[in-house]
This record gives C-alpha cells, sequence and structure tokens, in this order.
C-alpha cells in the first residue's frame, strides 16, 4: 500500500474517534474545527483528501443539533477555503463583509439615489478586486508590449485567489437584487452560508441569493431516495472525470502545447478531445457539486443540460454553464440590451444591431471571465460571431426561403454544425496564447 493511502486510512481513523468522543449530544467546536483542519488538505473533488473532508464535514453536519447546522456548514467552508492559503481566506472574509454591509446599508437607505449609489460603489469594490488580481499583469503586459523597449510594468507577482469569479458573481448578484427590491431581508449567518457553501465554492453552479437562503430553515441530511440520487450524482460526476475527461485529455496535447509538426489530423482529433473533454470535466465537477449540496439538503442550481444536443448554437449557451449564461443574461444582457434599444422593438433595424452587438459584448465578458489573455476574448469573439451568424441567418434569412429545413436529417445537420462551431473554437480557449492556437489553425490550410 503507498504511503499517501496509509496516510489517507490514518486520518479517518482518527476523525472518526474524535466524532465518536464527542457524542451526540455535545457539540464540539474545538474537536470539530481541529478535525477538519487536519483533513482539509484539498481542493479538487476527485481526491482522498478532499474525500476525507466532506465525510468529516458530513459526519459533523450529522450529529450536531439542528440549530447548529448552518454553523457547520460556515466553518466548513473556512476551512475549504483556508486550505488554499489563510491570505485568501482573509480576502474572502473581507468582501463577504464589505458585500453584507453594502446590502444592510441599501436596505436601510431612504432613497432610491443613494440605494443605487451604495449599489454602484459596491459592484465596482467588488468587479474591481476580482479584475486586479486576475487582469492586472494581462494588462500590464499588454500595455509593455506596445512601449519601444518592452518596458515591464507589472509589479510583484499575482497568484489568482480560489474561485475568485464565482464569488464575486454571487456577491454582484446580491447587491443587484437587492437594489432591484428583490431581496428585502439580509442576516450575516445566512449570507456567511451562502458565500462559504464549500460545495459550489471552486467551480460553481453561481448560486442565487433567493432560492438558496429559504432551505437553511430545515437543514437535514439526506436520508433514502434522496441520499442514494446524491451518491449516483456523485458517482458519477467521478465516472465523468476520471474516466472520460481524463482519457480524453491523452489527445488534447496538440492543442495544449501547439507544434508545427503536428499534422491537421492530429489536431483535429485533438480540437475533438478538447470539446469532450472540457464538457466532461467541467459537468463532472457541477455533478459532483450538486450531489454533496443534496446530502446537507440544499438543492442548487443544474450547470448542464445535454449541450452538444442543441440544435442552434443560442440552445447551445442556455444548456451550456447555465449559471453562468444565465446570470450574464439576466445582469447585463437584459438590461444593457434595454438601454441601448431605448424601447425600439425587437423587429427594428436598432433592435437588430443592437441584438448582434449584445451578442458579442456577452461573449467576450464570458470569455475573459474564463481566464486574463487575448486567447480567451478571442474565443468569446469568435462565439459571439457564431451568435450574430445564427441571429442574422433566423432573423433575416430564414423567414425569405421559400421552404423552412424540417425533418431528422435537417435537426441531425443543425446539431453537427453547432458542435463544430463549438469544437473550432477549441484552440483559442486550450492553447497558452493566441499565436500558439494560429499554429493550429494554420495546419489546416
Amino acid at each position: 500500500m503507498v504511503a499517501a493511502e496509509v496516510r489517507s486510512q490514518r486520518a479517518a481513523s482518527w476523525g472518526l474517534s474524535v466524532l465518536v468522543d464527542c457524542g451526540d449530544d455535545r457539540f464540539c467546536a474545538e474537536r470539530i474545527v481541529s478535525l477538519l483542519l487536519r483533513a482539509a488538505v484539498l481542493v479538487l473533488f476527485n481526491t482522498w483528501s478532499f474525500a476525507i473532508f466532506a465525510s468529516c464535514a458530513i459526519l459533523i453536519f450529522a450529529i450536531v443539533p439542528a440549530r447548529y447546522r448552518v454553523y457547520t456548514l460556515i466553518f466548513s467552508g473556512i476551512v475549504f477555503y483556508a486550505s488554499a492559503g489563510a491570505k485568501y481566506l482573509l480576502l474572502m472574509i473581507g468582501l463577504t463583509l464589505i458585500t453584507y454591509a453594502a446590502g444592510v446599508s441599501m436596505l436601510r437607505a431612504r432613497s432610491r439615489q443613494r440605494k443605487l449609489y451604495l449599489a454602484i460603489v459596491g459592484t465596482i469594490i467588488l468587479i474591481g478586486v476580482m479584475c486586479y488580481f486576475k487582469y492586472s499583469h494581462w494588462v500590464l503586459s499588454s500595455l509593455a508590449a506596445l512601449t519601444p523597449h518592452h518596458i515591464d510594468l507589472r509589479w510583484g507577482t499575482l497568484v489568482l485567489p480560489l474561485a475568485i469569479s464565482f464569488f464575486t458573481f454571487e456577491f454582484v448578484h446580491l447587491i443587484i437584487e437587492v437594489q432591484r427590491g428583490r431581496i428585502t431581508r439580509l442576516s450575516l449567518r445566512d449570507f456567511a452560508a451562502f458565500a462559504l457553501f464549500f460545495p459550489t465554492m471552486v467551480a460553481g453552479p453561481i448560486k442565487r441569493y433567493g432560492l438558496f437562503i429559504p432551505q437553511l430553515g430545515d437543514l437535514r441530511l439526506a436520508s433514502g431516495a434522496q441520499a442514494q440520487a446524491a451518491i449516483y450524482r456523485i458517482a458519477v460526476g467521478l465516472f465523468k472525470k476520471l474516466v472520460i475527461a481524463d482519457s480524453a485529455h491523452l489527445f488534447v496535447e496538440p492543442i495544449f502545447h501547439p507544434d508545427v509538426g503536428y499534422t491537421a489530423l492530429a489536431n483535429g482529433i485533438a480540437m475533438v478531445a478538447g470539446a469532450a473533454m472540457i464538457y466532461y470535466d467541467f459537468s463532472a465537477y457541477s455533478d459532483m457539486a450538486i450531489g454533496f449540496a443534496m446530502l446537507f439538503g440544499v438543492g442548487v442550481p443544474e450547470n448542464f443540460a445535454r449541450p452538444f444536443l442543441a440544435s442552434n448554437i443560442v440552445e447551445f449557451w442556455h444548456r451550456w454553464h447555465m449559471s453562468l449564461t444565465s446570470w450574464v443574461r439576466d445582469y447585463v444582457f437584459v438590461p444593457l440590451g434595454r438601454m441601448l434599444r431605448g424601447g425600439e422593438t425587437g423587429r427594428s433595424n436598432r433592435s437588430r444591431v443592437v441584438a448582434i452587438a449584445m451578442s458579442f459584448l456577452v461573449m467576450i465578458i464570458i470569455g475573459l471571465w474564463h481566464g486574463a489573455g487575448w486567447h480567451y476574448a478571442m474565443w468569446g469573439l469568435w462565439n459571439g460571431f457564431t451568435l450574430a451568424a445564427f441571429y442574422v441567418w433566423r432573423q433575416m434569412l430564414l423567414p425569405r426561403l421559400p421552404i423552412a429545413a424540417h425533418g431528422s436529417a435537417a435537426l441531425v445537420l443543425s446539431i453537427l454544425l453547432t458542435d463544430a462551431s463549438f469544437v473550432v473554437g477549441m484552440p483559442l480557449i486550450g492553447s497558452p496564447s493566441t499565436h500558439d492556437a494560429l499554429i493550429v489553425y494554420r495546419s489546416f490550410l
């Protein structure tokens, strides 16, 4: 038996002995925190260390009185996040408190103008912090490339805090919903549980406060059919990750490390394998997050709905990473599009131009949300182009055709074309840079 397995067994047996000593009726805070700290050498769901941590968190959740269960979720989230570094935990807690303070101040505001001002300030702080950590070095590097002697304008080193993109969007969502009057009550305990819910912390799904908080009133460990469904969902996620995604990874090397020596066939296989890998990898983490949440009696949003069976690119993005695309739709596309249209109908020329422009903007935002780099922006631009092309086809060209295409053959062709549009963009998001992605594309010329 390898040393890692021995350490895992020792940690598991030590954790069980502590739980037995605690008993059923005592809330042993010091031992619980100590147990979680020793178990938290984690972050990835498909590791033994996370399995130990999650088992400990579930066992603690099960034995404590019902009134303390929400606090076990908060403490578990703190320990989980602390495993990535204490300085990141301080940042996370700081932004949590800032968001909570902004929300409470907005609820107490006596005028709509002050409420809007607080919402703008809170959103700017949250987005600003995320942009600093995620995009400042990329922006400064791009500016340095424009200087005569390529002067490096960056300072020090920046390490991206764990899950900053996910919790920033969740926090901005809360501020906007408070400003819109859809959230009328806030408590620090509930918001801490929302922010630090560890199953969704690393890779989502992006939660909605109004759907999450009502579930905290009746927290209980899953049992019976619900427990079976949760375990099945976790098992499906592990299968997707370990069997499918990791196997597809073996064929993606030409995209990850492009080279002129790779043939068009090798690059084509890598692009298809890359699309499969990114889907099964990401949906696997979503499945496991949803399954672990179900074990605590909490439901979180679905994130994927068989996107590769979509018959057009709009439907594809309605099915892909749904918690992100719905967030961008609700807080960027709809309000900004309504403002730019100025009340005009969807059939006017201005409305059509706005729709096309918004397709590009939204997809560039989604591209840059995934990472800092021109290739991410180009990936978003490519997907914006496919959305705009489909809009023009559906709104302007298809109605002029004498006979619309129907039937199973047309449906299969539509699905294949939709999937192909996503596969074509894979080098842009999978390669280290735009230059590397062009090496892949040149092989097909």
